[in-house]
């Protein structure tokens, strides 16, 4: 029989078909994890042992090593009764769960095996705590009542930067058993409707969603439609993009939870994009002009915390090459340096500049770093930095409320590659580039640091040619 353990919640969240493909799919049709995918687990793994390593020599801790569960629950029971302030992998398993958190934590109360009880702790390479940890805590939580005879009152995770973080586990049951109940439908072999998203993209299956979406002209294609309103749609008879094609928004009024008029007529003009694979003009474009064009992109690191390179495509004036400049922290340590460089930077521009880029991350580690250095930064910084911010332009938003393309997403990828950009590398996205750093800072080969720069700079290069192909299209 089948347990469930948490794993599968990581899985339910990046795409709700992963679990299903897992124990129902054409194995042969599998993909391959990307290279980000495996450094992150490699990556969780480092930062477990190490922290283990710091914490076993100031605490007292039971590890369990064993070769199978039946061995694993043994040990597990006999660390627990004998009172153990630490049990590092313990085996936790009933009928239906299993699972092997990271630590368990005695803490004050009664339990069956005395004066004592257990709670759940997972080292993550993370920051915060996600909902995506809770699940898991939740379950470890369960099991644990079993065994104890009583339900841990808390979970906790310790972070990258070893901050301990904990939350009541009974505020997040609802929440648990809701997505639980979801999850055991798919392991009995409910196939979840069809539905496409970002994350999607992370799944080793997400190729399989797309055969399948597009083998049955599935509205899960339609980019922007909410997918709460899925559900709505498909009880409304609209299952098809070609269905989809030929609704009236004004009949169909509000009657699509999360899905107002507005979004019914945009939804019917991406139905109408994606089977003609032609680009649609919404309305009019006003672009900004001033006599300075910049192109900005910005590359960072969430596992380590750090932004890592600034990328400027400055455009040439009568018949002058494009200038390309890039501020670069070749080690984590050296942010606050590149900021700094960066702000200086910012005092020799122009005031007559637009600063185009695509999406909202540019904007928001802006802010960011400003407030972590802000301490460092003089009230003349904080004018420029203001009025550089001023002067940004974010194409996304014109890209998504004046067109509409025959595609499944908007990111400048694939808008990029539509309109017949092309980067240098064939592996080239956000997530490749984290990758590139992290294995810069493991080799220290420079061949690797200047790909990376290579990367930013068709970026910024793309984005200049989205700005392009925008103010001159013509229907």
């Amino acid at each position: 029989m089948e347990h469930i353990s948490p794993s599968i919640f990581y899985q339910y969240f990046t795409c709700p078909h992963w679990p299903w493909f897992e124990r129902f799919g054409d194995e042969t049709k599998r993909g391959e994890f990307g290279e980000l995918q495996k450094k992150l687990l490699e990556q969780g793994v480092a930062n477990e042992e190490k922290f283990m390593a710091e914490f076993t020599n100031e605490k007292q801790v039971v590890t369990i090593v064993a070769a199978n569960w039946q061995q694993g629950l043994e040990q597990t029971k006999k660390a627990m009764a004998a009172g153990a302030d630490f049990i590092y992998h313990a085996y936790l398993q009933d009928r239906t769960y299993q699972g092997i958190p990271d630590l368990l934590m005695r803490v004050e109360g009664k339990s069956k095996f005395g004066a004592w009880q257990y709670e759940p702790v997972d080292i993550k390479s993370g920051y915060e705590l996600k909902d995506e940890y809770k699940y898991q805590l939740v379950l470890y939580a369960l099991l644990l009542e079993i065994a104890l005879g009583v339900r841990p009152k808390q979970g906790h995770i310790i972070t990258a930067s070893h901050e301990f973080i904990s939350f009541p586990v009974d505020n997040f049951m609802e929440k648990f058993f809701d997505v639980l109940e979801k999850i055991e439908a798919i392991i009995g072999g409910e196939k979840p409707p069809l539905q496409l998203t970002k994350s999607c993209m992370n799944s080793p299956w997400y190729a399989c969603c797309v055969e399948q979406a597009e083998a049955t002209d599935d509205i899960a294609l339609l980019y922007k439609v909410d997918k709460r309103a899925l559900g709505a749609l498909h009880e409304a008879g609209i299952n098809t993009v070609e269905d989809a094609r030929h609704i009236d928004p004004e009949i169909l009024g509000d009657s699509i939870p999360f899905l107002k008029k507005g979004g019914l007529e945009r939804m019917k003009m991406q139905a109408e994009s994606l089977k003609t694979k032609k680009i649609i003009l919404r309305k009019p474009v006003k672009m900004p002009t001033a006599a300075n064009i910049v192109h900005f992109d910005i590359e960072g690191d969430p596992l380590l915390g750090l932004e890592y390179l600034f990328g400027f495509l400055i455009e040439g004036k009568n018949g002058a090459p494009d200038e390309y400049k890039a501020f670069v922290a070749e080690k984590p340590e050296d942010e606050r340096k590149m900021w700094r460089e960066f702000l200086d930077w910012l005092a020799g521009l122009p005031t007559d500049m637009v600063i185009f880029h695509y999406a909202t991350y540019e904007k928001s580690r802006l802010t960011m770093l400003a407030r972590r250095y802000g301490r460092d930064m003089s009230e003349i910084d904080h004018v420029i930095l203001a009025a550089f911010a001023g002067k940004l332009f974010d194409l996304n938003d014109i890209v998504k409320d004046n067109f509409v393309f025959p595609l499944y997403f908007y990111g400048l990828k694939q808008i990029g590659k539509f309109l017949g950009f092309h980067w240098d590398s064939a592996k080239a996205g956000g997530a490749q580039s984290i990758f590139w750093y992290e294995e810069w800072l493991k080799t220290n080969d420079r061949e690797i640091l200047n790909t990376i720069i290579q990367y930013n700079k068709d970026d910024v290069r793309a984005t200049k040619f989205l700005k392009d192909w925008i103010v001159n299209y013509k229907e």
